[in-house]
């Protein structure tokens, strides 16, 4: 597992609604001139991919912006986080580059996207 942790600082769940997790797709799935499509299992695991917003701060969108560019090297490298659903210390990368809005003057939604390596 990596040494690298998200930051405490940052909210560690996301947002009511602000939460989607797409299942690892592990099935090659071939068409057939006539019938049904012919699938078998390609991998035993794969990565999951997320989505989850958050509600934060300036000062919270500003440690986001440090720890993508920084810390995990524009999103290169794995990090630690605790998966929203199961509970558990999963390892973690970015896929994309993290998409930040204004809610209020002071308030912030941050958006990111993730892949769930182990």
């Amino acid at each position: 597992m990596t040494n690298l942790v998200w930051p405490p600082s940052l909210p560690q769940r996301p947002t009511v609604g602000g939460y989607q997790e797409r299942f690892a797709e592990t099935v090659l799935r071939t068409a057939m001139d006539v019938g049904a499509a012919k699938t078998r299992r390609r991998l035993t695991s794969a990565p999951r991919q997320f989505e989850a917003t958050f509600r934060v701060t300036k000062t919270q969108a500003d440690t986001l912006k440090l720890f993508f560019e920084n810390t995990t090297a524009g999103g290169s490298l794995p990090f630690s986080w605790v998966h929203p659903r199961e509970g558990s210390v999963g390892e973690f990368r970015f896929m994309e580059v993290p998409r930040i809005s204004a809610v209020t003057g002071t308030l912030f939604s941050a958006a990111i996207k993730l892949e769930q390596l182990a």
